[in-house]
């Protein structure tokens, strides 16, 4: 059986039709914590970019930024917003990794749970960053008490939607995802939660580096 591997050339994330209201919470809780990281000389590295909308955002705590994304319509829509300190490319981790560049500031909002494989999508980041860098994920929130609220709203079938192409299809706790990073070798330095409250957030967000 041929394995299905997600790459560049059979992934297309279709961003203009796809709702992305959770950039408005997660810009102010991301915003919070890079105001306490010294970043101002520092490039960044957005993977998973989408349209770019919050990595221009966020740039302006950095030196110089590049948005990357697997996604065409993703990258097209977030070419319009380069300049000479952003700029975005629809390459892969992999080819980031054939660069043999590394970055001091990694951030990846709202992707490790389309990834089949999230140990690999963590250990290729490692790869890219520096052994003193930082790494800024973040992801939705999931726990027993939001999980209920979702099953006695009706809204099971529309949060766990397997319809949704390319979706979500790892649904992590405060727990999993603290056991997912231990086993790749990251240490968390700061645990956020963003959108609504706890404990019924909408995303955690977690600042690591590695052990």
């Amino acid at each position: 059986m041929k394995e299905n591997i997600t790459s560049k050339e059979n992934f297309d994330y279709d961003w203009l039709n796809n709702n992305t209201v959770h950039h408005n919470y997660l810009i102010k809780s991301i915003e919070k914590i890079l105001k306490n990281q010294n970043t101002s000389e520092n490039e960044l590295l957005d993977i998973g970019c989408g349209n770019g909308f919050l990595t221009s955002k966020i740039s302006r705590f950095f030196k110089q930024t590049t948005g990357i994304d697997l996604s065409g319509t993703g990258i097209d829509q977030a070419q319009k917003l380069n300049n000479e300190r952003l700029n975005f490319k629809n390459i892969s981790i992999e080819e980031m990794i054939q660069s043999k560049k590394k970055f001091k500031f990694i951030t990846s909002f709202e992707v490790i749970e389309h990834q089949y494989l999230p140990d690999d999508f963590l250990n290729q980041i490692s790869q890219i960053l520096e052994s003193d860098g930082v790494l800024l994920i973040s992801t939705p929130f999931h726990g027993y008490i939001k999980n209920l609220f979702i099953n006695l709203l009706g809204k099971h079938d529309f949060h766990y939607n397997p319809l949704w192409r390319h979706g979500h299809i790892k649904f992590f706790s405060v727990k999993t995802l603290t056991q997912l990073i231990n086993k790749c070798n990251f240490k968390v330095i700061e645990k956020k939660f963003s959108g609504r409250f706890y404990p019924i957030s909408n995303s955690m967000i977690f600042l690591l580096k590695k052990k």
